[in-house]
């Protein structure tokens, strides 16, 4: 038989504004964070989330009712299939006072909305589809923008933020909310983590050569992303400008890693040819992630030694879609305040790289740029590239 071939034919006004846009998207775009909202079992607000993490303190506590070690968010005491929803909420209104978005100018069609979870609850009465938590939300703000719903396991969260970046750069918003919020903390989850033996039965300490996995956690993170220069124009605050990202499958593995090449080839991608002063790794506490992941940052930079690593999921849980997230906002934070945020329960490791993991306390550095990476279940991965903003 035959093979069809199908040729799309534009006219030729559209195949012109087509090949234009295509030329304008190439490098004639910034973006930066105008606004961050983070909700943990550190506690709800940005400020007491940093006081508390480079305190080096920590949320995670044995659950007799799971037999499992957890980190829960306190402050919300209404039922499970409302939790998520008011954990985002709260996050999402944080961040948009800190940016002003109501008073920026921006049409509410020109706002978007970018949200996820690691996967879909099907314990919310209330949601039954993966973009339900999103149309709420979207509904509850009322900002008519551009909108995608995100599910890609523990890099939701980082995959928002990349997503937010497109529909800047394709010209549809001036401004996207975007980011995650789980609950998780399940008798099902824990079960089904405790089967994958990823489940951590002493405190979770990543990287060091006793961790035996991670404390399922719960929690929601968002930020702004805007057009840098429609930021700085208005007059907003920019944290930090987000010079690169990239994404993709590291593994075809769903219950380890297995190819820390790939890995690499996320971070490659999303640095350059750079090399970041600080870098939040993933650091889940399992054996291979850890192991597999400092692999691919001692094989990509020349000088690995020299970098400030850690991973502050002993701190906060593994807030699963969220951890993307809290990951890319504590770079953000450290990239402002000039500190790296410690790696908690650290000891001795068994992984030979002479790499500085940031061990028990946190430390003074100037952070010029940092490195955001998320690996999920499954094998999605992605990174981002901060970079302090010049003058």
């Amino acid at each position: 038989m035959p093979q069809l071939q199908i040729n799309l034919v534009y006219p030729k006004k559209a195949a012109a504004k087509i090949r234009k846009r295509k030329t304008q998207m190439i490098n004639t775009k910034k973006f930066g964070i105008t606004g961050i909202g983070v909700v943990s079992p550190l506690g709800s607000g940005k400020e007491i989330n940093w006081r508390k993490l480079i305190s080096s303190e920590s949320q995670v506590r044995y659950d007799k009712q799971y037999d499992a070690y957890t980190a829960q968010v306190c402050g919300f005491k209404m039922q499970n299939d409302m939790r998520q929803y008011e954990m985002a909420k709260s996050a999402i209104f944080e961040a948009l006072q800190e940016a002003d978005i109501r008073n920026s100018g921006y049409k509410k069609k020109r706002i978007g909305f970018c949200i996820g979870e690691s996967k879909i609850n099907p314990f919310n009465r209330v949601f039954t589809f993966e973009n339900t938590l999103l149309e709420r939300l979207k509904k509850n703000f009322r900002f008519h923008g551009t909108m995608l719903a995100v599910s890609a396991a523990c890099a939701t969260g980082a995959l928002t933020i990349t997503k937010s970046c497109n529909f800047i750069e394709s010209g549809l918003c001036d401004a996207v909310i975007c980011g995650s919020a789980e609950t998780s903390i399940h008798p099902l989850y824990v079960s089904a983590y405790k089967n994958m033996k990823v489940l951590a039965k002493h405190n979770p300490s990543p990287f060091d050569k006793n961790r035996d996995g991670f404390a399922i956690a719960e929690g929601a993170c968002f930020v702004i992303v805007e057009d840098i220069k429609k930021a700085l124009n208005r007059g907003a605050k920019v944290y930090c400008e987000i010079k690169g990202f990239s994404n993709g499958i590291y593994s075809n593995d769903t219950l380890s890693v297995n190819s820390h090449k790939k890995m690499k080839d996320t971070i490659k991608r999303a640095v350059d040819s750079e090399t970041p002063d600080y870098i939040h790794m993933h650091g889940s506490g399992t054996k291979l992630n850890d192991y597999y992941e400092s692999i691919a940052v001692a094989e990509n930079f020349e000088n690995a030694d020299k970098i400030s690593l850690s991973s502050t999921k002993a701190a906060t849980g593994h807030m699963l879609g969220v951890s993307g997230m809290t990951g890319a906002v504590f770079s953000m934070l450290a990239i402002k305040n000039n500190i790296v945020p410690p790696t908690l329960n650290f000891k001795h490791t068994d992984i030979n790289l002479g790499l500085d993991y940031t061990p028990n306390k946190a430390k003074r550095k100037i952070i010029n740029s940092a490195l955001s990476l998320s690996f999920g279940f499954g094998g999605q991965g992605a990174a981002i590239f901060f970079k302090k903003l010049q003058s």
